[in-house]
């Protein structure tokens, strides 16, 4: 259907009452913004702010203005789809050039391509594709262990669960974009996300080099799945982000869960001064900008971890009351903070101070240290398929920053073009262009002076610098226009 009404429209009209319904399949005859009506099959989840909640046989929501709902006619729930006619529909959107995907239930794994695949590389393409199913049922495994001993009951998920794999930044980037209509966090920023609406996970190849945001994301989508929480419930973001965030991987390897000290989040934490559990607690306001975010997930971090292992009894108490929230449903701040409150039985600022004295002493049980230790001049930086290592020193004789370092192609697909530059804030910069890197070999950055100038330099501090890549297949167009000699210009800034 070709309806818009986005999440930003369920913010505003907020204030609008809360009609609560029981889920049941229905057909809707819907008028479209463009005037026209149709038919579809759904099953009604959820009532308020002026608005329907629409969940499809594939298990997107589709959020549709009152007034457009034209007639309802009641019927039986229907049929789920299955993995293969998942499979097929995302096939049909992608296009079967672009488009590789494997399913072990409940998980489709897609793989959306930046170039036609050689057929030589197939077989690369379906390893990837089956490293992630079963990285999925790894969490999958991990998640329902923690429930369980909450002893808390589940659900089997209803729908196939999918997980998409763009090969390039810039395509993750563009569909992140268009589905998120460029609201929240920049999209160049987000390396992976769970969507609420269309029920599917979304990430960067580069992600499974570490599977660290495929897990965080996942575990979103396991909460969502098993009837933990309703989807566009008022369940508070830093719930989401604290269940999310309390399990770290390294690889496709899960090193612990929710109850482990994290050395990362702790350590932020305890730096965190923008933003206090209050407001964290009481309105989501926090993680959707790009500045404060980081000091945001540190605190959700820190409450989950801290009243699962201090409050467990509550704990348990507060999630099945956040079970019991309705689709479409609102919060206001004072009923965040009284449902909060009520169920942990004190102050949300009291449990915040309580939090240093409770998390020192169980880091010290786990032998977890929050100090951080970077070599000076070093930097380690993921972006465009590339894992880049630079070492910079200042090379006084030369008045120019010498640098050199090391590359890792983050493709398990395929070689790719690689250009490579370090800026610093005067304006200088050094490059490297890499024609073919194989998938997964490192190869390294050899010592250059950062001399060269950008356009419009104006001068500052050669000591900083960043570190930029550019990332291309190399029999695409783009790809021979670079061993042509026809290389980026450098812009600087954050271009």
């Amino acid at each position: 259907m070709r309806i818009r009404c986005t999440l930003s429209m369920l913010a505003i009209l907020s204030s609008c009452c809360v009609v609560v319904c029981s889920a049941r399949a229905d057909t809707f005859t819907v008028r479209e913004d463009d005037g026209q009506t149709v038919t579809v099959e759904a099953r009604l989840v959820g009532e308020g702010q002026g608005a329907v909640a629409l969940e499809r046989t594939d298990g997107r929501i589709e959020v549709v203005p009152q007034q457009q709902i034209l007639k309802r006619d009641p019927g039986a729930d229907p049929e789920p789809i299955s993995c293969s006619e998942m499979i097929e529909r995302l096939t049909a959107r992608f296009g079967a050039d672009k488009f590789r995907a494997y399913s072990d239930s409940p998980y489709v794994i897609g793989l959306v391509l930046t170039e036609p695949l050689p057929k030589n590389y197939e077989g690369k393409a379906t390893a990837c594709l089956k490293r992630a199913a079963s990285f999925m049922k790894t969490v999958e495994k991990l998640f329902l262990d923690f429930v369980n001993d909450l002893k808390i009951d589940l659900e089997k998920p209803r729908f196939p669960l999918v997980l998409l794999i763009f090969e390039t930044d810039d395509d993750f980037i563009r569909f992140t974009a268009e589905e998120t209509g460029g609201q929240g966090l920049s999209a160049g920023l987000i390396l992976g996300y769970y969507n609420g609406l269309s029920n599917r996970l979304v990430i960067r190849m580069s992600e499974c080099h570490t599977f660290e945001t495929p897990l965080h994301e996942a575990i979103h989508q396991q909460v969502y799945n098993r009837g933990l929480i309703q989807r566009l419930a008022p369940s508070p973001v830093w719930f989401n982000e604290g269940i999310a965030t309390g399990f770290e991987g390294n690889g496709d390897k899960i090193k612990g869960g929710p109850l482990r000290v994290s050395a990362r989040y702790g350590r932020r934490a305890r730096l965190a001064t923008s933003v206090n559990w209050d407001q964290i607690v009481a309105d989501d306001k926090a993680f959707r900008g790009d500045v404060l975010a980081g000091e945001a997930y540190a605190h959700a971090w820190s409450i989950h971890w801290f009243l699962v292992t201090k409050y467990r009894k509550q704990y348990i108490e507060y999630l099945r009351r956040l079970g019991e929230k309705s689709t479409l449903q609102v919060d206001d701040a004072m009923t965040r903070t009284n449902d909060f409150e009520r169920a942990f039985g004190k102050p949300v600022g009291k449990l915040q101070g309580e939090f240093p004295q409770w998390v020192e002493q169980a880091a010290r049980k786990q032998k977890i240290s929050f100090e951080e230790k970077i070599p000076q001049g070093r930097l380690i930086s993921q972006m465009n398929l590339a894992e880049v290592e630079i070492s910079a020193v200042e090379n006084q004789r030369a008045g120019a920053l010498s640098a050199e370092g090391q590359l890792r192609n983050l493709s398990h697909l395929r070689p790719m073009s690689f250009y490579v530059t370090i800026e610093t804030n005067a304006g200088n910069y050094a490059e490297w262009y890499l024609p073919s890197v194989a998938p997964q070999k490192i190869v390294p950055l050899p010592q250059r002076l950062a001399q060269k100038q950008l356009n419009g330099a104006r001068g500052g501090d050669n000591r900083t610098f960043r570190v930029k890549v550019k990332t291309t297949v190399p029999e695409s167009e783009m790809g021979k226009k670079w061993q042509s000699g026809q290389l980026p210009v450098p812009l600087g800034g954050d271009q």
